[in-house]
Formats: C-alpha cells, sequence, structure tokens
C-alpha cells in the first residue's frame, strides 16, 4: 500500500471532520500503528481545519451578545424571584407530598403529616427489629448452654454406668 496515496485521497479529512464510516475508521486506526506518520497527518490535518475555520469566521452582531447577555440577567431574575417566593409562602399545591427545607440560616423543616407519620413507623419498626433481633440473640445463647449443659450430664451419665 502506497501511504502517501492513501493521505492524498482525502480520507484523513474525512476522520478529523467524522465523516468516515466504521469500517475506514477501523481501518485507518488499524494502519496508524504500522505507519506512525499518519498520526502527524492527523494532527497536521486537525491543524489546518483549525486554521481554516479561524480566517473564515465570522464574528457575531454586537446585537446578538446584549440580547445574550440580557435573556441570561433575565432568567437569573426569575430564578431569584422564584427562589424568594419559595422561601416566604407556602406551597401552592394541596398535596401531601412535599418536604420544604428552609434556608441553611434557619433550622426549620416543614413536613408534610404523612411524611411524619412515615418517619415515626419507621423509627418503631427500627427499634422493635433491633429489640427482637437482642432478644432472640439472648434466647439462643440461653438455649445453647442448656443444651451443652444436658449433653456434659449425658457424657458424666454414660462414663458413670460404664464404669
Amino acid at each position: 500500500m502506497n501511504i502517501s496515496d492513501y493521505i492524498e485521497s482525502g480520507i484523513i479529512e474525512r476522520y478529523v471532520l467524522g465523516l468516515t464510516s466504521p469500517d475506514q475508521e477501523e481501518e485507518l486506526l488499524h494502519l496508524r500503528l504500522i505507519y506512525p506518520l499518519l498520526d502527524i497527518e492527523i494532527t497536521a490535518a486537525e491543524l489546518r481545519i483549525e486554521d481554516k475555520l479561524q480566517e473564515e469566521g465570522q464574528v457575531p452582531p454586537d446585537e446578538l451578545r446584549t440580547l445574550v447577555l440580557q435573556r441570561f440577567r433575565t432568567d437569573k431574575r426569575k430564578e431569584e424571584q422564584t427562589w424568594w417566593n419559595y422561601n416566604t409562602h407556602e406551597p401552592t399545591n394541596p398535596g401531601n407530598t412535599y418536604i420544604r427545607l428552609e434556608p441553611f440560616w434557619s433550622r426549620r423543616i416543614t413536613v408534610s403529616i404523612w411524611w411524619r407519620c412515615g418517619f415515626i413507623a419507621m423509627a418503631v419498626l427500627t427499634m422493635s427489629l433491633a429489640a427482637s433481633t437482642w432478644y432472640f440473640h439472648q434466647r439462643a445463647q440461653q438455649l445453647e448452654e442448656i443444651l451443652i449443659k444436658l449433653k456434659v450430664a449425658a457424657i458424666t451419665h454414660s462414663t458413670d454406668i460404664t464404669h
């Protein structure tokens, strides 16, 4: 394969622009391992394309910049107003699925009654599971001690019979 013909075919420029098919891309990646010159050509093609874009680029009009900045400031102002209204007013929907946190300087949290009931139920359930686990662990230890005593008694009884 003549590498200079391959380079002049334009495949490298298409690769840099992302216009190659998966087969062409795979072939180029394979050839890059064999011919290090392709890596140099890919870098050069990237620089040529970037320079060309910089030369032919157009500066956007000043009105566009002011329009974008104005829209950004308006969106930012709306966001701040929404945050302010959210912090000063109660939630407007009457649903029970809200948790409202005050700003960090306040330690108050407004929670729906159903969330509170759920938290209490989870706490009670957790405590009851912990208590039952402790109880059954203690009971298992007691039964194990009783079993050991019975085995010791049976062993001593069987040794007494044989003597």
